[in-house]
């Protein structure tokens, strides 16, 4: 065991290294063969290069009001760019430099994917584990939806890194580096609110499960799996109470501890909700809330797709499970039924924007014939405990939570947009226990073929529109 204990420091070293230098070269390799073809903004970088150029120059009080979110990707740009541009002596505040910053928060998204695997699994240690996570983090960091966009300057990729990094930080127990993180995060995207309220239920929820072992010396992690485990907590809290005032002042006393900077991020957050008079700045036209339960079942069929390598493994428990619970089923079908008939809602960009894979989706597969919409439902339930059935291995209050923050993250939207999709996927992928090499194996082909396609795709399938001189490319 000691002689071997030299070989596997050395490979659990030599092996991230390698992978991070393929995986530098590669997004490199791709980043300037896209610059290549596509040197102007395009879509929406029509918006967000000609901003980040004006903060460049200092004019921080012009505004372009067709921006929906707020200025955080912009600062943070500037912030890197403007020293690089002093100690340069030239302006490298072009479309170049700024959507290179999304290729290194890439390579920093690696990093916190991989380190975020080493805190939920500690136990995976042994050389194979950790070959296997390298692989895994290499995976999160290429999903197709998220990868593609590091080669434009977009924020998903500093939004969606900006929350990995939160979580990490709140694993590691940094009660005031995480919300720092998270208002930066908020900043980047108002929507991230979300994600940022999840990784509190989370803090505060493993506060209580600490207190609940605490006073259950017995309590096993089978337990805290299952629905009993709300029971016992709910019995613990009683008791809590229950000891007079002492004993509730330290639980609440531990609660705020982790979750007050969470709190004040909220309190910022609602402020400026109430000073604004809502959630998007700048054209709200756009993006005016409904309730858009839909999306659920769009997400649903997302998964089913992305996360089929790890779904294929566990049908037979799945189909089980649907035949035991067949009440449930039906009651959920008919529910599905009477959902879409009534409250199926389609975003005037869907149908105008055929850049978009979703223009597709939804022409081809939910518009192609009026009873497609319903022909899927029984997808959308397999994908629903197919989901459960992967994360049966995370606490009940993950479970709850995970499910409710989905909820409060996709229905309030009413465009059909995969970039919705990204944090969703990643935080359930992120905690589905890894067993077997060949589901990471085959997840890495998949998302490579996806990212070589879509790729391909974005460089050499040009179009013009009508009424356009400006080249045009399919993306997601």
């Amino acid at each position: 065991m000691k002689g071997n204990l030299p070989t596997f420091l050395n490979a659990s070293h030599a092996a991230p290294a390698a992978v991070y230098m393929l995986l530098a070269l590669s997004t490199l390799c791709i980043f300037n063969m896209i610059y290549a073809v596509q040197p102007l903004p395009f879509l929406d970088e029509i918006f967000h290069i000609p901003q980040a150029e004006k903060y460049c120059r200092g004019l921080f009080r012009e505004w372009d009001p067709k921006i929906t979110t707020l200025p955080g990707l912009y600062l943070l740009s500037v912030g890197v760019l403007m020293p690089l541009s002093t100690v340069l002596r030239i302006d490298v505040c072009g479309t170049y430099a700024l959507r290179m910053t999304n290729v290194f928060a890439c390579f920093a998204n690696f990093y916190i994917i991989h380190n975020i695997q080493k805190r939920l699994y500690p136990e995976r240690r042994d050389l194979d584990s950790s070959l296997q996570d390298l692989l895994s983090a290499v995976n999160l960091t290429i999903f197709p939806v998220l990868y593609f966009f590091t080669f434009l300057y977009y924020t998903d990729v500093i939004a969606t890194g900006l929350i990995l990094l939160t979580y990490l930080l709140q694993l590691d127990g940094r009660t005031l580096l995480a919300p720092l993180t998270a208002f930066i995060a908020v900043v980047v995207r108002q929507t991230n609110i979300v994600w940022v309220a999840f990784i509190a239920f989370l803090s505060i929820s493993h506060v209580l499960k600490l207190h609940v072992i605490q006073c259950n010396s017995r309590l096993s992690p089978k337990v805290v799996r299952s629905a009993k485990y709300l029971q016992v907590l709910l019995d613990t809290l009683l008791r809590t109470w229950n000891r007079g005032f002492t004993s509730r002042a330290q639980l609440a006393n531990n609660i705020l501890y982790s979750s007050a900077g969470f709190i004040v991020v909220g309190l910022c957050f609602l402020g400026f909700v109430l000073w604004n008079g809502g959630l998007v700045v700048g054209d709200r036209s756009a993006h005016q809330a409904v309730f858009n339960i839909p999306q659920i079942f769009y997400f649903s069929l997302f998964l089913v797709i992305f996360s089929s390598p790890y779904i294929v493994g566990c049908v037979k428990q799945v189909l089980v499970s649907v035949i035991k619970h067949w009440k449930l089923v039906l009651v959920l079908m008919i529910g599905c039924i009477i959902i879409i008939h009534f409250s199926t809602y389609v975003h005037p960009y869907l149908l105008a924007d055929n850049r978009h894979y979703t223009f597709y989706v939804w022409k081809r597969l939910y518009e192609s014939h009026f009873l497609m919409k319903y022909l899927l439902i029984p997808v959308y339930i397999f994908s629903a405990f197919s989901v459960n059935q992967l994360i049966k291995e995370t606490d009940m209050t993950f479970q709850i939570g995970y499910f409710t923050f989905i909820s409060l993250c996709l229905v309030p939207q009413k465009l059909l947009e995969f970039r919705y999709f990204i944090v969703p996927f990643l935080m359930l992928r992120l905690h589905i226990c890894l067993k077997a090499w060949w589901q990471l194996i085959a997840e890495f082909i998949l998302f490579f073929c996806i990212n070589a396609s879509t790729v391909y795709l974005f460089m050499t399938r040009t179009f013009y529109w009508s009424d356009s001189e400006e080249v045009q490319r399919f993306l997601w």
